[in-house]
């Protein structure tokens, strides 16, 4: 074969495979572009946070499958029953990456699909919250809720089972009972009012608002208090919350101490309790000729609620003395007073048997009421002096009577009498200035014979002038002449002592 024969042959052999081989891929391409196109989310697709906009199923699928263990290692999901709260084991639930890629939805945020094993969460509730009988439809209706939960993609998630979807039987989660001393048919009206009342998930109960649509006339007070309390006392035993309570001014006669729920309409005072709970509670209350009895029924409470009261200590009244003139002598008790109370109270939860916390609950004080007593008014009583006796110490008898003399009452002089004096000029008989005589060490003492003793002024007389009877002026100077102190003329008389006998000198 020539070069002209071969390189024809090698050409035709060349076209035809780059023909078969661009047929091929032309085939495969048209297959996956038309027949078989690539699965691609569109705009704004999210998957959990994830932004999978414009990403292929398969490309998502790859960043997706080494997010499950990040994601129970980071995530926590707690469940609640009631009153009790506990941590499902996440390591347990598995996400399905799959089923989510496939029914997600473009252009929205879609959720994670996990899936819960029956076996798993049946056992957890068995565990946990052992007070409910769960069935099977109760144990899947619980696994779609945590499911659904976990869908939206947060950390940290809690989820309440407890609502009116569950078939748990319902029970007496809480009662109370006491004798009662209601006399009014009224009282068996509220009862009969409240037996039956349900109290809605997070619903607030007051009892005034719910007496205020009764028709009552006669019941008083203080019979609405004994029913109240009765309910109290039952709420103290559940997980209920209670908002508002008063006690009154006296401790009960017959509701326990610590018990007591007080009612006033007038004053507003009321008794108002939350049911916290995601299920219904009912309230029941009877009341027959010795009793009144509350009780609450509901899906049943994980834990056990204990009241218990502290010693009672007695606060003792004082005593208030008043005084009347409206009583003539002695006292008259107006107030015989009583003793005060106070008394703590406190709520223990337990479970199966163990005590888990110690609550405070209320200090409950009654005044105690004073005894007032009224006494007679009287005089006070002026101290007499004692009068000296004769021989006694202070007696003085001037005038011999033989009786003390009363002290004399100085005589004030008037204008015109003798001794009147008046430097002020005021008409009134000034009174004698004392003389204080300066201590040693003290301003103006003065003290030149050094006998330690302030020496007296010396008073100086002044000379006679010309005129005056003793004026002598001898030398015609015309000032008086001073004399010199004449010497005492010695006694020419004897001197004898008692006895007569001349004393020499």
């Amino acid at each position: 074969m020539n070069n002209k024969v071969f390189g024809l042959t090698f050409a035709a052999v060349l076209s035809s495979g780059l023909l078969v081989f661009g047929a091929s891929n032309a085939g495969a391409y048209a297959v996956d572009t038309w027949l078989f196109p690539a699965e691609e989310f569109g705009d704004n697709t999210y998957i959990g946070t994830t932004d999978v906009s414009n990403m292929e199923v398969e490309q998502a699928k790859g960043l997706f499958a080494g997010q499950s263990d990040i994601w129970r290692a980071a995530s926590s999901l707690q469940v609640s029953y009631q009153d009790a709260v506990a941590d499902y084991p996440i390591e347990t639930i598995e996400i399905l990456v799959d089923e989510t890629l496939l029914n997600a939805e473009n252009g929205v945020q879609n959720g994670f699909r996990f899936q819960l094993s029956p076996d798993t969460t049946a056992a957890f509730l068995a565990e946990h919250f052992p007070v409910a009988s769960f069935s099977e439809a109760d144990i899947n209706t619980v696994n779609a809720k945590l499911a659904a939960a976990l869908s939206a993609g947060q950390s940290q998630t809690l989820v309440t089972i407890s609502d009116e979807t569950l078939a748990v039987e319902r029970e007496v989660i809480a009662s109370a009972s006491f004798t009662h001393t209601i006399k009014s048919a009224e009282g068996s009206a509220v009862a009969s009012a409240l037996d039956g009342f349900v109290i809605e998930p997070g619903m607030k109960f007051s009892f005034l608002d719910f007496i205020t649509a009764l028709p009552l006339v006669e019941i008083t007070d203080g019979e609405l208090s004994q029913i109240a309390s009765a309910i109290y006392s039952a709420v103290l035993q559940s997980n209920l919350t209670v908002d508002e309570r008063s006690i009154g001014s006296a401790a009960p006669v017959s509701v326990p101490l610590g018990k007591e729920a007080a009612i006033n309409r007038q004053l507003g005072i009321d008794l108002v309790f939350t049911n916290p709970n995601e299920s219904s509670v009912t309230l029941n209350v009877s009341l027959d000729s010795s009793a009144v009895k509350a009780e609450l029924s509901g899906l049943p409470l994980v834990y056990d609620y204990e009241i218990q009261t502290g010693a009672e200590e007695k606060v003792e009244p004082r005593l208030i003395k008043q005084y009347s003139s409206f009583v003539a002598s002695g006292s008259v008790v107006k107030e015989e007073g009583r003793n005060g109370m106070r008394v703590n109270v406190l709520r223990t939860i337990l479970m199966d048997g163990k005590e888990l916390e110690v609550e405070p609950i209320s200090t409950d004080f009654y005044p105690p009421v004073h005894k007032i007593e009224v006494f007679a008014l009287k005089a006070a009583e002026v101290p007499v002096a004692a009068v000296p006796k004769p021989g006694e110490p202070g007696f003085v008898d001037a005038n011999g009577d033989g009786v003390h003399d009363a002290p004399a009452t100085a005589v004030v002089p008037q204008p015109g009498e003798p001794g009147f004096v008046d430097a002020n000029g005021d008409g009134v008989h000034d009174a004698p200035t004392a003389v204080i005589t300066p201590q040693p060490g003290a301003s103006g003492f003065i003290d030149t014979n050094g006998d330690g003793i302030h020496d007296a002024p010396v008073v100086v007389t002044p000379a006679p002038i010309a005129g005056d009877p003793d004026f002598v002026d001898e030398d015609g100077d015309g000032l008086h002449d001073w004399q010199p102190p004449v010497a005492p003329t010695p006694s020419t008389e004897e001197e004898r002592d008692k006895g007569g006998n001349l004393v020499q000198p």
